[in-house]
């Protein structure tokens, strides 16, 4: 039989629930893009009506979207530890982008190690771990580094608010990001005999949010919409305190002259200008991932290709008057996942919940290896079958005792201090009505509860920055 065929019976078996072994010569390539900071403002995912990502779109009309996609930590350094080792944030300890001294290390490989040894040409560029392309592998790429403002001009700040943006002066050749794309396509067009592992991360959205002039002017500041608020009330109204002292920080760093990054931009009146940053940043992104995506077309190495593409959590932009990452709502941790490959049905689209905890052992099977016995996620071959075969929820946690359960229609969140959200997406998908106090679901939460750690690795209590950081 000859190879090509060989592997699409093996995938088609793969999506039925058998989990065949494959030689190395009948494994296919594997191409892994995470996305740093992208939420749901994408055309496939209806985040914002203005979204422009015509490459990521096309991307999912040719593969299979999972709307209900979420991080297992809404910051950097903990979600890309948890996706690249297979292992989730309540094992470890690590929570957050400040290491504390009580994390467990992690002996075990990196989806790049074990790919490694299974046979495959590792080549990892950009940020893929939250400092870089990782240690491993067979051809690397630090990311590099942006062109910057003119002295003077620049704005940006880690620890200060996120409108920093800035319409840079250059073509898209001085960027980073295309200069891992072109990176990546130069490893994608380099022939081997073995399979190819590709990992590459792309940095913007993240801040700061400078990318050239030409993608500034697509999102003209008068035309900015910003997120929907409640029409009558305030969406802080049923909040309980944990959750409102959270919206007011930036991942727990000092506020600025008593005033959270929401405060500090309504009142200089940066709001729009900001979402437009972001705005054009999605979109220069989008197009160096088109440019990966488009040379794949041709494979030199004769082999089927699959390929994945995530983000490793979401950005508020304003939402419940918070901006960035470090909360567990619905917008900062909802996130895309796409995969493109043989046997996956182009176009379709799944509902059940999966996370980036399924990512390793998702490449796993797609590559035909027996599943590393550590991982603790689970493949969604499954739903490449059948999209509405059910998954349990999706566990996101901000610190051990800060955990938001989410499945298919329900959002469930307990704080360190006890107390509750509960939202129901079929009816409020801004998540604007904490249902958490009304006994009439009391059920739901019950349920919901059940599915938090029972005994989640401690960590940092959250509210210890709180009392630090905001009096």
């Amino acid at each position: 039989m000859p190879r090509i065929c060989r592997f699409v019976v093996g995938f088609v078996a793969l999506a039925l629930g058998s989990v065949p072994v494959r030689s190395q010569d009948e494994r296919p390539d594997i191409v892994f893009v995470i996305v740093d900071d992208l939420n749901d403002w994408l055309g496939c995912l209806g985040g914002h009506p203005a979204a422009v990502s015509p490459h990521i779109d096309a991307l999912a009309a040719e593969g299979m979207l999972f709307t209900q996609a979420y991080c297992n930590a809404p910051q950097c350094r903990p979600s890309r530890t948890s996706l690249n080792h297979g292992v989730l944030p309540i094992r470890t300890g690590t929570y957050f982008n400040l290491k504390a001294k009580n994390e467990s290390s992690i002996d075990t490989p990196t989806m790049q190690e074990f790919f490694a040894e299974q046979g495959y040409r590792v080549a990892s560029g950009g940020k893929v771990f939250h400092g870089g392309p990782g240690r491993f592998g067979d051809a690397l790429l630090a990311r590099p580094a942006d062109p910057k403002p003119p002295r003077g001009q620049d704005r940006f700040d880690a620890s200060g608010t996120p409108d920093d943006g800035y319409a840079l002066d250059v073509d898209d050749e001085a960027m980073g990001d295309h200069k891992v794309a072109t990176w990546a396509i130069e490893q994608w067009q380099t022939p081997s005999d073995e399979p190819l592992f590709l990992s590459v991360g792309f940095f913007r959205p993240h801040r700061p949010l400078q990318v050239p002039a030409p993608w500034f002017e697509r999102f003209p500041v008068e035309g900015i919409q910003r997120p929907a608020e409640p029409v009558e009330g305030d969406d802080w109204d049923d909040m309980p305190e944990f959750a409102r002292m959270l919206a007011r920080s930036h991942a727990h760093k000092a506020l600025h002259g008593g005033l959270s990054d929401h405060e500090s931009m309504v009142e200089r009146g940066t709001v729009d200008a900001t979402i437009r940053a972001y705005q054009a940043s999605v979109a220069f992104v989008d197009r160096q991932i088109g440019r990966l995506i488009d040379s794949l077309a041709d494979n030199p190495r004769g082999r089927e290709t699959v390929v994945m593409l995530v983000s490793d959590h979401g950005w508020h932009l304003g939402e419940k008057k918070h901006w960035c990452k470090a909360a567990i709502w619905e917008q900062t941790t909802h996130i895309p996942f796409i995969v493109r490959g043989p046997g996956v049905p182009a176009g379709a689209r799944c509902t059940q919940p999966v996370s980036l905890i399924d990512v390793f052992p998702s490449l796993v099977d797609f590559a035909g290896l027996e599943k590393p016995e550590w991982l603790d996620g689970t493949s969604i071959r499954a739903q490449l079958e059948d999209p509405t075969a059910s998954r349990p929820p999706v566990i996101c946690s901000y610190g051990a005792d800060n955990t938001a359960v989410r499945d298919e229609h329900w959002r469930y969140i307990r704080y360190e201090d006890g107390s509750e959200e509960l939202y129901d997406h079929r009816v409020d998908p801004d998540e604007w009505t904490n249902l958490a106090l009304d006994p009439a679901h009391d059920a739901t939460k019950a349920r919901l509860a059940g599915f938090l750690p029972k005994a989640p690795h401690p960590g940092l209590r959250v509210q210890d920055w709180f009392d630090k950081h905001q009096k």
